[in-house]
């Protein structure tokens, strides 16, 4: 609040509120920890605290949000359908590099049956 009232910039408010759209469960504050963005606490303890500050503490400004161009440009990321299929590819079928190596031996496979196929139809 001190920020908001004393500071021409919210920077600190802003990503306060970045924080707590973030973290909306405990994987979510895993992953935030894993790459060093938040401390090494426990999950759930750090996604009560950004939910506790973004949502309660801290007040949204729309048309002086810093980080407006970065939530534009996430959110259009996230709508985007080859991402989805590429996410649901990856998740059911090939979570493994075993399967993504059975998948190519295959289509060569399929390949090579078919250059076959092709050759003793024109020796005919």
């Amino acid at each position: 609040m001190f920020e908001a009232l004393h500071c021409e910039t919210n920077h600190v408010n802003d990503y306060a509120i970045v924080l707590s759209l973030l973290v909306s469960s405990p994987k979510d504050a895993e992953l935030l920890i894993r790459n060093g963005i938040l401390e090494d606490t426990e999950s759930l303890a750090a996604l009560t605290i950004c939910g506790e500050i973004g949502i309660k503490q801290a007040r949204w400004w729309h048309n002086r949000f810093y980080y407006k161009g970065l939530a534009r440009d996430l959110n259009a990321y996230c709508k985007s359908p080859w991402l989805k299929w590429n996410a649901l590819l990856k998740h059911n079928y090939f979570n493994t590099p075993w399967a993504s190596i059975s998948v190519i031996a295959a289509v060569l496979l399929l390949l090579l049956t078919l250059t076959q196929t092709v050759c003793s139809i024109i020796a005919l």
